[in-house]
Parts: C-alpha cells; sequence; structure tokens
C-alpha cells in the first residue's frame, strides 16, 4: 500500500508506467511483441536502421517491450524503484536522468552490438537508476546518510549484473549503457536540498558528451567495417 500511496505522488514514473504499458498493448494487438517486423516498426533498437539516421530509435526503445514477462519485470522495478529516485532527484531531473541513462544504453548495443539484434526496454533506464545509487555513494561520501542509501543498492547491482552476464537473452550492453549513465549523471544533477561543485557538474557533463561521441563514432565504424 504505500508503494501504491508513493506512486500517486510520483507523476513522472505513474506516466512512465502508463507509456509503458500502453505502447505494449498497442504492439500485442497490432502483430505481437515478440515479432521482429513490428519491433523493428515501433522502434526498436537496431544497429543498421540506426547508421542510416534513424537515431530516434534510440529514445523509443527505452518504452518497447518484447514479451509479457519482459515488460511485467521492468514495471515491476519502475513501480518499485521510480518513486524512489524521483522524490531524491525531483520529477523533472528524474525524468530526464531516466531518458538519457535510456539513450546511453541504446548508444552502447549500437557501438558493440551484433548488427542483426534487434533491442528493446526500460531495463536501460532502470539501470540508470542504480548507476544514480552508485553515483550517490560516491559524491555524497560526507553525508552519512546518502552514502548508506546508495549502498544498500549494492547487493542487488551486483545480483543483476550478474543475471545479466549469465542470461543469454538479456541486453547486456544496454544494462551496463545505462549504469554507466547513472554514474555519471549523478555528478550533473543534484539531489533534492543538496549540492554538487561546479568541477564535478562540468567534469561529469564533459565525460557524458565525450563517451556518446565516442559511441556514436564506435557504432558507425563497424558498420563501415561490417559493410
Amino acid at each position: 500500500m504505500n508503494n501504491f500511496n508513493n506512486l500517486g505522488e510520483s507523476k513522472v514514473t505513474r506516466a512512465l508506467l502508463i507509456i509503458n504499458i500502453a505502447v505494449f498493448a498497442i504492439m500485442t494487438f497490432t502483430g505481437g511483441s515478440e515479432s521482429t517486423a513490428n519491433l523493428i516498426r515501433f522502434g526498436a533498437v537496431h544497429k543498421g536502421l540506426i547508421a542510416s539516421g534513424q537515431w530516434w530509435r534510440l529514445f523509443t526503445a527505452s518504452f518497447i517491450h518484447i514479451g509479457i514477462a519482459h515488460i511485467l519485470f521492468n514495471m515491476y522495478f519502475l513501480y518499485q524503484l521510480g518513486p524512489v529516485f524521483e522524490r531524491l532527484y525531483g520529477s523533472i531531473n528524474f525524468l530526464i536522468i531516466y531518458l538519457l541513462a535510456g539513450i546511453m544504453g541504446n548508444l552502447l548495443t549500437f557501438a558493440f552490438g551484433n548488427v542483426d539484434t534487434i533491442s528493446a526496454g526500460a531495463s536501460t533506464s532502470l539501470y540508470g537508476m542504480f548507476g544514480l545509487a552508485l553515483g550517490v555513494m560516491l559524491n555524497y561520501r560526507g553525508d552519512e546518510l546518502l552514502r548508506s542509501f546508495g549502498a544498500s543498492f549494492l547487493t542487488v547491482i551486483a545480483i543483476n549484473v550478474v543475471y545479466s552476464l549469465l542470461s543469454p537473452s538479456v541486453g547486456i550492453l544496454g544494462h551496463l549503457g545505462g549504469l554507466l549513465a547513472g554514474v555519471i549523471l549523478s555528478g550533473i544533477f543534484p539531489v533534492v536540498n543538496r549540492s554538487l561543485s561546479t568541477s564535478t557538474q562540468v567534469i561529469s557533463i564533459l565525460a557524458f558528451v565525450v563517451i556518446m561521441i565516442l559511441f556514436i563514432r564506435i557504432g558507425m565504424k563497424s558498420m563501415a567495417v561490417g559493410g
């Protein structure tokens, strides 16, 4: 009940849940959420199509899920984690972080993924929240409350990363990209009622931009070599 009440106060998390579920329902009734053709039609990550100019897939893929188990698992985690981090960062910053983590996760898949792989899912953004937890632990080392909050996620993060590595059906690249994004973004966006040094924010912004450009260049170069 407490989670349900928190969800009522977390407008961005609630909106994200609704959008993800709505997209899944539409896909289910217009060809299926596991149909390769339908996944591509709705905007899943496809390396060749992105390289040809369909960069919007880096955004849309985070709202697409492949099968009922996929969306149930991700929406459960969004339901559990979303309100926590939305309160911690504020609704607007939380939304920006969520979207950017998804984009970086999908970019890492574009950079190093197989050319024929189709990938999608909110887990790129959800791993961004795990990255935020790590970043909070590192950036607020002198604040025992926030340091402990970040450290409380270590076991959950470790279990999820190991699961991603061991499960062949899981897009580990997207997960790691989202995790990396969360760590970096925690140095750009301060926790509500806390502050970050200007140097930390500048370095984090530069790191985020440089890594995004690097992933794009690697992905494009791999397509040129493959072609």
